[in-house]
This record gives C-alpha cells, structure tokens and sequence, in this order.
C-alpha cells in the first residue's frame, strides 16, 4: 500500500512529520480491527486520528485531496488483502466482499467525519485562508492561465503585487512542526510574500528586493532562492528548489543554500529515470546474486573516495579481505573500480540511492488524469 500511495500526488506532496509507512499501518490495523471484533474506533482512537487529518487541514490542503487519498487507500486495501491470502481464504474474501467493502465504507465516513471537523476547526483561522488563496494563486501563474479578477482579488487580500518577474523560493524549518511551517508562512504573506505551507516547506514567490534576514535568524531555516524568472519557468524552476531544499536537509546544511553547492546532487535529481537506471546498472548484478555484503562493499569504497584502506577500516574488515570482495565485485557487475568513467558512475549511483526518496517526494508533479 505504501508503494502505492507513492503513486498519488496528493499523499506525497504533503510531507507528514512522522514516518509515512507507520501512518499507513496505523490506518491498516484500525481497519483490521475493526473487521474482527466489530468494534468501532473509540474516542481515544478518534481524538488520535483527528490529530493525523488536522496535519493536512493546518498546512492547507485541499479537503478533496485528503479524503482521496484515503478512498483510494481503501481500494488499494481490498487489493493487498486479495494479494495477500490464500487461495481458499481469497474465496472467501471475493464470497463476502460487501461485508468487507461495508466495513471499509464505514471506516471511510468516520474518516470524511472527522476530517470535516478537522478542517472545520481551521476554516475561520486567518492563516489557513491566506494559505489556500496563495497556493491558489501560485498554481495559476505557474499554469499561464490568464490574470482574471478573483486572482487580482486574491493577490490583492494577501498584498503581493502581481507584476512579474518574480523570485520562487523553498524554505524548510529542520526539525518543526507543520503548525511552525503555516506560522512561517503567514509572517511571509503578512510582509507581502506570497507563500503557503506544503507540509514541513513553505514554497513561494518573493517581490525583487525582499529582505530575508530577520527570518533567517532562525538556525533551522534552509532557505532556496531562484533569481527573478518569467512565468513560464515557475514550475521547473520551483521543482528544483524543491529537490535543493531536500538534498540539503539530507547533508546538515542550514541557512541559504545555492544550486553550485549541489550541482551533481541536482543533475541526478533532473533526470531521475537516467538516475535510476544508473543504479540498477551498478547494483542490480548484486541484488540478483544476493550478495548483500558485496553491495555494502561497494557503497563504503565509493563513500571513501575508493581508498581501500579507509573502506576496509570503516566497514569494518580486513584489507585483503576487501580486495578479495573488490574482485568479486568487478566480476559480477562487469565494472572496473580502476576505471574513472566506472567509479564515476557507482559514485553517482550511491549518491542517487541516498537522495531519491527525498527527491522524488518533494518534486513528484500533479498527474492532470488523477
């Protein structure tokens, strides 16, 4: 399921605070639970799924998209359950699937229940209206759809000018919460900033000029900024102040940080099929032959500037030993770890390892057929 969900842009262009497969789990036990005993959720369980849904309602997203992803995480639940079982247990299931698909639509009106009271609680709140009239707005621009009279109602409520060129902007809280990231937002939109919350980042459009010292006084800021650009290049352009964002969170930085810092990292993340490919081309012979410890080898030597003393001292083993590994290595993978071109391409490959999941999530586009 969790694979899945990877597929929906409405669950990964929301970054939860906290594990995303224990969410799912979470939901897929209380489900579970609730098919065997015939026991609804509690007010305990509910007070705690409450607490999930308002995430989404703080940081401002779309109601619909929320209720989405938890319709088709009931299909997708039906389907692992089909997967899962047995033969004669999947006749079973496919026998009585009203009573299974009653007790999912039951779990789904719960949930449609309390996300309206969820987002109930945070309709009224200054902040959260700024937030979706911005994210509004933002999404227009970036589509080049033409400047109509509630767009120039919103940029007028939030007080940005609608003039272009204008400067995008990423900026994450390291270690927040999201209610921290909606806070940041709005002292952004109350200096004439348009910005909005997307989870745990804040995303974005500054006039020419803006002054980001006072925010970047606090230590936890990342902040990423693109020179002024034209309408047409927003999207791209935020997509990879997106991924610079992530991959900089992921090395420790802080405070403003440029894309000449990280040059390799956002090659990889322009590309991220070719990314891919270069990673089942230096560890896909490895997974296949099962050689876990090979791979692990492999990883250490390119992390280590393919010194084979530090590898083996890191890892640790001894000396000879990595070298013995090291021509097993170059006999399955058919790779030379002599050559530059094949050190430059494992070299890539473990960096894109490290760094695709965070990437991926944080740049993934709207599918316009979902």
């Amino acid at each position: 399921m969790a694979t899945g969900f990877d597929q929906l842009t409405a669950y990964t262009s929301f970054e939860w605070p906290v594990d995303r497969t224990a969410v799912v789990r979470w939901n897929v036990e209380l489900l579970l639970r609730w098919m065997i005993n015939g026991s609804p959720p509690d007010d305990y369980v509910r007070a705690e799924l409450h607490e999930f849904l308002r995430a989404r309602a703080v940081a401002g997203q779309p109601i619909e998209d929320s209720i989405l992803v938890y319709r088709r995480g009931a299909r997708m639940f039906w389907e692992a359950l089909l997967d899962l079982a047995a033969d004669e247990d999947r006749a079973v299931l496919l026998t009585e699937w009203d009573t299974v698909w009653s007790c999912a639509e039951d779990y789904l009106d719960l949930v449609v229940d309390v996300f309206a009271q969820a987002y109930a609680d945070q309709q009224d709140a200054p902040s959260t209206a700024g937030d979706r009239r911005a994210r509004a707005l933002f999404d227009r621009l970036c589509a080049r759809l033409p400047v109509t009279i509630e767009d120039r109602d919103r940029a007028a409520r939030l007080g940005f000018d609608l003039v272009g060129p204008y400067r995008p902007f990423t900026a994450r809280l390291v270690g927040a919460s999201i209610g921290s990231h909606a806070d940041l937002a709005a002292r952004l939109r109350a200096t004439g900033v348009l910005a909005f919350t997307e989870g745990l980042r804040v995303t974005g459009l500054t006039p020419e000029g803006f002054g980001w010292a006072p925010f970047l006084e606090d230590a936890r800021l990342i902040l990423a900024q693109d020179p002024p650009v034209t309408r047409g290049l927003l999207g791209a352009a935020v997509d990879g102040l997106r991924a610079l964002v992530a991959i900089a969170a992921r090395s420790g930085r802080r405070g403003r940080v440029h894309a000449d810092e990280y040059l390799p990292e956002l090659l990889l993340a322009d590309s991220p099929g070719v990314s891919d490919r270069m990673v089942r081309r230096v560890f896909g012979p490895l997974e296949r032959a099962e050689a876990v410890d090979l791979a692990d080898t492999l990883r250490s030597l390119a992390l280590h500037g393919f010194d084979s003393t530090a590898a083996a001292a890191a890892l640790p083993v001894h000396r000879n030993t990595l070298l013995y590994r090291l021509g097993r290595i170059e006999k399955i993978t058919g790779l030379s770890l002599r050559d530059q071109r094949d050190r430059t391409l494992v070299l890539l490959a473990v960096t894109w390892e490290k760094l695709a999941a965070d990437v991926q999530s944080a740049t993934r586009r709207p599918d316009p057929f979902e």
